[in-house]
């Protein structure tokens, strides 16, 4: 599965994480500078149940003054990212760092007890203010590359691919995305679980689900189960469409045994209930979707939906059922038509929907129709 979250600084001082599952906020760039809504944002992303890491903007140098800063905000249990690319003052370069800073900085940090094992390091930078340079140094300390490459999103595109020896575990593939009412946020992918990425943020861990194919680590669950891998079953089981969408509470009820039992039927499984390897590999496959950040707030553009009118026996159906799900799974908009026709509101500007179209009590297998449209 593919997991989209977060990250900001004190230019989305306020931003609610309504609806994210990670969130990662600056806490402290070089040695004197705290984002003022650091704390502040630590708590809104606790009070939407989202994990939680800090970053912190290296400048070139004082590795040791820069750890000791960022440590002092950030402490030994919140997982540090270190964020490292060119920084300017009034229009001007004045901090390039370079692979012995982060190495430097790496190492004092931990030595307070810090953990630290995500590097944003942009290609761009890389390339170019480092000349292209061997990550190896950094390989050797256990760190995890997260990429940054602007342009559409996709389970395979360009921002995953490898350089300086690293293949990244994170992409930053927009600083443009719009998060609940605030605009220019940036967003990042992550293929695997909140487990996973949990994992790889406090030690380093180097396995991860994998997007669209599971690793075959995924636990058996059945009705009564809770917990984080239920939390992902039910998001992927809202991914697939279920009908009515799922609360995502962690908690393996009679509304997740029966979306199950649903989806498991529509793949041609056994139907009992279970979610084992079979169903899980089904589940994490690619439902011919991408996903797409979670809690954006709604907006005002209507958008009017006709279809072919469905008979059975003859008789036209009583009504219909037309859902507006965003790629993430989220149901936006839900309308049950008497007609084949409805005008759908309050949708988001800039958005793309999957339109799905059924018949209620029509021959077909729900949804028997599906259009992607952009807002």
């Amino acid at each position: 599965m593919t997991i989209f979250y977060p990250d900001v600084s004190s230019y989305q001082a306020g931003i609610s994480f309504a609806g994210c599952v990670i969130v990662v906020a600056k806490a402290t760039e070089d040695t004197g500078y705290t984002n003022p809504d650091y704390a502040p944002a630590k708590g809104r992303a606790a009070a939407a149940g989202a994990y939680f890491c800090a970053y912190h903007f290296l400048h070139a140098g004082n590795g040791a003054g820069q750890a000791s800063y960022a440590h002092s905000v950030v402490g030994s249990d919140v997982p540090l990212m270190i964020d490292c690319e060119a920084a300017y003052t009034n229009g001007v370069l004045s901090s390039a760092p370079q692979v012995s800073d982060i190495v430097d900085f790496v190492n004092q940090y931990r030595a307070l007890g810090g953990k630290t094992y995500l590097l944003y390091l942009p290609h761009w930078y890389w390339q170019g203010d480092m000349g292209s340079a061997s990550l190896t140094p950094v390989i050797d300390l256990g760190m995890l590359l997260v990429s940054s490459d602007y342009t559409a999103y996709s389970d395979t595109g360009p921002g995953w691919a490898p350089y300086g020896g690293m293949t990244p575990v994170v992409w930053q593939y927009t600083s443009s995305a719009t998060l609940n009412g605030v605009t220019n946020v940036d967003m990042n992918a992550y293929q695997g679980t909140v487990a996973d990425f949990q994992a790889q943020a406090s030690t380093g861990a180097q396995t991860q689900s994998g997007s669209g194919s599971g690793s075959g680590s995924e636990p058996t669950l059945s009705e009564g189960a809770t917990g984080a891998a239920v939390q992902t079953l039910q998001t992927r089981l809202n991914v697939w469409g279920a009908n009515p969408p799922l609360t995502v509470d962690g908690d393996f009820g009679p509304a997740t045994l029966a979306a199950v039992k649903a989806f498991q039927t529509e793949q041609k499984l056994t139907v009992d209930g279970v979610v084992g390897p079979q169903t899980w590999a089904a589940l994490l496959a690619d439902p011919g979707t991408y996903p797409a950040p979670t809690g954006l707030a709604a907006g005002s553009v209507s958008l009017a939906v006709s279809w072919d009118a469905v008979t059975v026996d003859g008789q036209a159906v009583a009504s219909y059922t037309v859902r507006a799900v965003g790629l993430n799974g989220e149901v936006y908009v839900h309308e049950t038509p008497t007609t084949n026709s409805v005008t759908l509101t309050g949708l988001v500007s800039g958005w793309t929907y999957n339109i799905q179209v059924w018949a209620n009590g029509g021959p077909g297998t729900p949804p028997s129709a599906v259009l992607k449209v952009s807002v």
